[in-house]
């Protein structure tokens, strides 16, 4: 299980055997770099941990801690012991960092499994009756001798939905994500789950200054806090808003030039790179440039898709990836910008959901028997502005909705009412989509701001669980494939309760998004970088399914041995796809990665050819 995870740490691997429990671990070596090696234990080594992560604040827990502690170590790991045995299970409160972790306490014969409050470590838990186990990967828990008791049948409908598959389910019945904010309690041969951690959003009504004041201040400490290391860090500039405040605020608080890495596309639709030259030349940082091509991309799918446990179908997974690999050669550590699209309406949907009030006071006659028809019917494609312009807008009227889950629930899902005839008679894609709705709805409507408008509330929603499941998933996928740990200050606690509490017109109006976040740090970026939209980190995978990919598309999805889709109608799809009438890009990209995974699950025997 440890060796299979090596990548998540090469520096050192430790082992720990306590009667009914063993601890393995992989150490990625960042802070306490000669004194680190995990398991860390208590002072008479009754109680061990084994940490994936950071604690940003445990200079302060530790002076808490000395006068009645002995620390061996200079790491942020040893806090975690002596913090349980000062406060028992509440210890997780006092934690401001990212985490994934376990404790074994000897003398109860409690172990403990907590994952961080925004999920942006991961955290499996494996059991089939018999035996329990947990890792940072699903690979791992593989390699184990538990039984993952088969697939779940709503964990591949929420796949085909969403192209990922959301906390606490996983492809496999047995095996489970810990979720944000949950901590673990096995003894006694029982098993509880607490959420330590929830987001609760008191409404302010600060003045728009005064909330621009108090964000800028919070980001600075947030990216103040994750420049702790001992090893050399450097930021993703991506161009956008996001990474250009963090970059900005980087090279404010620190001396030295700070380090910038940036992926670019050959195709100029898709290519920022422009973008974060111009930032990179405004704060003078020592800037580094990688350029993607469909080669690239083809040589790097099996490296990056063959290592999944699961299925996850975001296509900026691989040039992620390229991006970190590349970083990594140059540094351990970098921050990123991931959370404030979220936390402060950046995506086109936002802006979708902000005008979906007017295109719905339009008679619905109207919609349904002319606007719907005549966009339809435009060519929709990735290849040029028209027709992404296309794109987007067969995408808005996808979400003619009254309820704003239902609108919610369509702008993001993949597997459209065009793609939905690849499925089989009774596949569980179709059968769970009921269930995922209403999951959708008490999602959106349970939430500490359920008394607020709807904007507040989608936001809320996707930050507490859109963020973790496929973001946050993939860039710690992306970069731990690479040993390289990535900082995402816009998650700090602080920061994300304050911008979820503020008025949505502070972030969103007729004209611009992420209102208050730009005039926040309006001096730290250019102005051409303040006036631009957002271009989102993509990958031009549609545009390669037509040329680059298409053989290899359409091996993957005939040699796929399964009863879950029609491979006919899925090459149909494809047609449709490269004919430019629709287009089909998440879906065909999804179903190519569902097949190779597919594949490789059979080959080795995890999978019977008959799943």
């Amino acid at each position: 299980m440890n060796d299979c995870l090596n990548y998540r740490g090469p520096d050192e691997s430790g082992y720990f055997f306590d009667g009914p429990v063993g601890l393995a671990h992989r150490r990625l070596s960042i802070v306490g770099l000669g004194t680190g090696r995990q398991p860390i234990f208590n002072e008479d080594e009754t109680i061990s941990v084994i940490f994936n992560g950071e604690i940003y604040n445990y200079p302060e827990l530790r002076n808490n801690l000395e006068p009645r502690h002995t620390f061996d170590t200079d790491t942020d790991t040893e806090v975690l012991v002596h913090l349980y045995e000062e406060h028992g299970l509440s210890f997780v409160k006092y934690l401001r960092g990212m985490f994934a972790f376990a404790i074994w306490d000897t003398d109860k014969d409690r172990l403990l499994l907590a994952r961080d409050r925004m999920g942006i470590k991961p955290l499996l838990l494996a059991d089939d009756g018999d035996t329990t186990a947990f890792a940072s990967e699903l690979p791992a828990l593989l390699e184990s001798s538990i039984d993952h008791g088969g697939l779940n049948q709503q964990a591949i409908s929420e796949y085909f939905a969403f192209g990922q598959i959301p906390a606490p389910r996983t492809i496999f019945n047995n095996v489970r994500k810990v979720e944000p904010g949950e901590l673990v309690i096995i003894d006694d041969g029982d098993r509880t789950h607490e959420q330590f951690y929830t987001p609760s959003i008191e409404r302010r009504e600060p003045s728009f200054e005064d909330a621009v004041d108090t964000l800028r201040s919070r980001i600075d400490d947030a990216v103040e806090r994750r420049l702790m290391s001992d090893v050399p860090l450097g930021a993703f500039l991506s161009g956008g808003i996001d990474s250009s405040i963090i970059v900005g605020t980087m090279a404010e608080l620190i001396d030295e030039q700070v380090r910038t890495f940036t992926v670019g596309f050959d195709q100029s639709l898709f290519d920022e790179s422009w973008a974060a030259r111009e930032v990179a030349d405004f704060h003078g940082t020592d800037h580094t440039k990688f350029t993607v091509t469909p080669d690239d991309v083809r040589d790097t799918i099996p490296t990056v898709l063959d290592r999944l446990g699961e299925p996850f179908a975001d296509p900026s997974l691989i040039p992620t990836y390229i991006v970190s690999r590349e970083t990594s050669q140059n540094v351990k550590v970098a921050l990123s910008g991931d959370g404030a699209d979220e936390l402060f309406a950046g995506y086109s949907k936002y802006r979708g959901e902000y005008y979906s009030k007017y295109y719905r006071s339009l008679p619905r006659s109207l919609r349904a028997n002319l606007i719907t028809p005549a966009i339809n019917g435009l060519e929709a494609s990735r290849s040029g502005h028209r027709g992404e312009l296309v794109r987007k807008a067969q995408k808005f009227i996808r979400g003619d909705e009254e309820i704003v889950s239902d609108r919610h629930f369509e702008w993001n899902r993949i597997c459209s009412e065009d793609t939905e005839r690849t499925l089989t008679t009774g596949s569980p894609v179709v059968a769970g989509e009921e269930r995922m709705r209403e999951e959708h709805r008490h999602h959106v409507t349970t939430l500490p701001e359920n008394r607020r408008d709807d904007m507040s509330r989608i936001l809320a929603v996707d930050t507490r669980f859109g963020l973790p499941n496929q973001i946050l998933q993939k860039t710690d996928l992306a970069s731990m494939y690479n040993s390289l740990e990535v900082r995402v200050p816009f998650l700090d606690r602080a920061i994300v309760e304050y911008a979820l509490s503020l008025p949505s017109e502070y972030k969103i109006t007729r004209t611009k998004q992420k209102r208050v976040l730009k005039r926040a740090f309006e001096d730290r970026l250019p102005d051409s970088i303040l006036e631009r939209n957002k271009q989102g980190f993509d990958m031009p995978i549609g545009e390669w399914f037509k040329n680059e990919l298409a053989g290899e598309f359409r091996d993957t999805i005939t040699g796929m041995d399964s009863k879950l889709f029609n491979h006919r109608e899925v090459l149909d799809v494809c047609d449709e796809h490269v004919d430019g009438n629709h287009d089909h890009s998440k879906f065909l990209w999804s179903a190519y990665v569902f097949a190779r995974w597919h594949n490789r699950m059979v080959d080795s025997g995890v999978l019977s050819s008959s799943s």
